[in-house]
């Protein structure tokens, strides 16, 4: 109880302070109805707002007369621990794509980071005849969508 309001306050004080550095935005030179400060302050908003329902949760909870937080389950109630070396082969998966990106192009290595992460998170084998249409093609429409469509250059890599 003690940390959830220190946590609260110190989420609080963040979104304040980002609050303050989004006010110091310049200004576009046209006048605009949604600025640049717009989303940040946003952001900064929805930080203080979720600030003070971490600190002030229990005196609501008490006010509002909403039944106390269910108790943490046993450990016999958790399930079994998570899988460390499917946790390691997804981060190496996701370095492996990011060293390769650019040597094999966009489509080619989201395809075989894909099928990699498909094959490290043992998805089950009828799955596969779903996921193998998915691996060909996403990599392929969200190519064309952002360099023909939108006009953002991807690297072709080893395909261009």
């Amino acid at each position: 109880m003690f940390w959830d309001r220190v946590a609260g306050l110190a989420v609080v004080a963040l979104g304040v302070a980002y609050w303050r550095a989004a006010s110091a935005l310049p200004r576009p030179l046209l006048q605009q109805d949604v600025g640049p400060e717009v989303f940040p302050h946003l952001i900064a908003g929805a930080l203080v707002g979720l600030g003070v329902l971490l600190a002030g949760g229990p005196l609501l909870r008490r006010a509002v007369r909403w039944p106390a937080a269910r108790p943490r389950p046993s450990e016999a109630e958790l399930g079994p621990p998570p899988d460390v070396a499917a946790i390691v082969l997804v981060f190496a998966g996701l370095v492996g794509y990011t060293l390769a990106y650019e040597r094999l192009g966009f489509i080619l290595a989201s395809a075989l980071f894909m099928a990699f992460e498909i094959v490290v998170l043992e998805v089950e084998r009828t799955r596969w005849l779903w996921a193998v249409p998915v691996v060909v093609l996403l990599p392929v429409l969200l190519y064309l969508l952002f360099d023909t469509l939108l006009g953002v250059s991807l690297p072709a890599g080893l395909l261009g």
